[in-house]
């Protein structure tokens, strides 16, 4: 294979602005998808942490809590608004995806082809499309990159600063972005020059920095038993666990293929394997700092099921990997490297494609061939649900809603926030999700209120009565049931 430097004359798609365009034309459908349908579950209960933003949350670090907030407080209320800055942050990664491509390679085809290949990709619809933790995580893992890449270049050691501001932001964004630390202290050690780095005050004034953002939510979490990381924790650790053979770790290597589409993984194959053929040392930052939460996870996928969403902060690392590849990997003879051509030019296209099915099978809840799917439900007639738990509870004196999980609480709360409607909404169940909300007031808690409960068992609750079935409607098509009961 040859290897080729900066191209004299840039290619239009690869100058800023023909970038920019293209990035933004790919990232129209996303838009789309925002505005038009309704919020997913998880969203919706994120939306509702919003109401009271601060630092300790059950689930997640708390940063998805406050990009919903600054969205709301900048829109308003509404899908849009929940969604907008998570959409917003596509372009962020994108611009600096194509600046690394010139710091790190001196190539700005690299950040370009880096940027566009990223924001087709159906990684980039499970990270910023919905406002989930994935999207600011991505953000500030990617910017961190981005600060280190700007000290690679210029050797001004504030860009450490810079870089422990992120990792920081990035630790309030994810609990795994801790990997990200570990990524950068092996980049350091893994290179005789960089080692001489950690004789700066920067690079360990930066990871101070970190952890000092971090602390609050370690404070609250001290406060709580830990309740928070022992989820965490309970979710990924591999104590206890068993070898479950090799079927999930095969479904985590396809899923992560199909994520980055099989077009663009083929090139991240590609550039792995070149670094270490070649030393090529100017993908030592995107590889390294991905490298312990890849071996993670590969050892994870050994003893059980690894979620897509899990790696989403690897996803701009492994585009620049791929598009560094597409750049250099030019095998000298023709059949060779045709098959990388076809790949090359049918990445976009096919990311298109996805897209534009993903948008149609939520349009029409249904996909090509497969016909209807049910689960594509979700995302319509909340309003309308809403509205009729609000009209039984006028009908019935009741005073609040106790929602029997925690998504149908999002629902129920965030589509009442959207339409002014005062009715409280809680879910006494699992009193631990909300222990950053101030204490139910007891006279409340005692009056009567409605329970909500999605199919299961009909037998009404102790003490209750039962008010029927309600249904979540869409276009005149009933799309789920609802069991009332009147605790009085």
């Amino acid at each position: 294979m040859e290897e080729t430097s900066g191209s004299p004359r840039l290619p239009v798609w690869a100058a800023p602005l023909g970038c920019a365009v293209i990035v933004l034309l790919v990232t129209l459908p996303r838009i789309v998808f925002a505005a038009r349908f309704g919020l997913i579950g998880d969203e919706a209960y994120y939306a509702i942490w919003s109401f009271h933003p601060g630092f300790g949350y059950y689930d997640h670090s708390p940063a998805v809590a406050w990009v919903i907030w600054l969205g709301r407080a900048i829109l308003g209320e509404g899908e849009f608004a929940v969604r907008s800055l998570f959409l917003a942050s596509t372009f962020i990664v994108c611009a600096a995806l194509y600046r690394m491509g010139e710091l790190l390679f001196a190539d700005r085809r690299i950040g370009a082809a880096s940027a566009i290949a990223y924001a087709v990709t159906p990684g980039v619809v499970i990270t910023f499309s919905v406002a989930t933790p994935d999207g600011p995580s991505t953000l500030f893992w990617t910017l961190t990159l981005w600060a280190v890449a700007e000290f690679s270049r210029s050797r001004n050691a504030n860009w450490w600063l810079a870089a422990g501001a992120f990792a920081g932001l990035g630790l309030l964004s994810k609990y795994t972005v801790v990997f990200l630390g570990a990524g950068l202290l092996l980049y350091l050690v893994s290179g005789r020059e960089r080692i001489a780095w950690l004789k700066l005050w920067q690079v360990w004034a930066g990871g101070a920095l970190a952890i000092a953002l971090f602390s609050p939510v370690v404070w609250i979490n001290a406060q709580r038993d830990w309740n928070s990381f022992r989820y965490q924790l309970g979710r990924s650790t591999l104590e206890e666990r068993h070898f479950a053979g090799f079927y999930e770790f095969t479904r985590f290597l396809v899923e992560e293929s199909i994520q980055l589409l099989p077009t663009l993984f083929v090139f991240v194959v590609i550039g792995i394997v070149l670094f270490f053929a070649r030393r090529a040392n100017r993908l030592a930052l995107p590889l390294w700092t991905s490298a312990p939460m890849v071996g993670y996870f590969l050892v994870h996928a050994l003893f059980g099921r690894v979620n897509p969403n899990w790696t989403a902060p690897l996803f701009p690392a492994l585009a620049l990997i791929g598009a560094w590849a597409v750049i250099v990997a030019r095998p000298r003879r023709r059949r060779h490297r045709l098959p990388l051509d076809i790949l090359k030019y049918l990445h976009v296209p096919l990311g298109v494609a996805v897209i534009a099915t993903a948008l149609y099978a939520v349009e029409f809840r249904a996909l090509p061939i497969l016909g209807r799917v049910p689960v594509l439900g979700y995302v319509y007639g909340w309003d309308d649900l809403q509205r009729k738990v609000s009209a039984l509870a006028a009908a019935n004196g009741a005073q609040w809603v106790d929602a029997d999980d925690y998504s149908l609480n999002g629902w129920l709360g965030y589509y009442g926030r959207m339409a002014h409607d005062p009715l409280p909404v809680f879910q006494t169940s699992q009193p631990f999700r909300y222990a950053y909300m101030p204490p139910m007031d007891e006279t409340l808690r005692r009056a009567p209120h409605l329970i909500v409960r999605q199919g299961g068992d009909d037998t009404p609750p102790k003490g209750t009565t039962s008010l029927g079935i309600v249904t979540r409607d869409y276009a005149g098509e009933h799309l789920a049931r609802y069991r009332i009961f009147l605790a009085s």
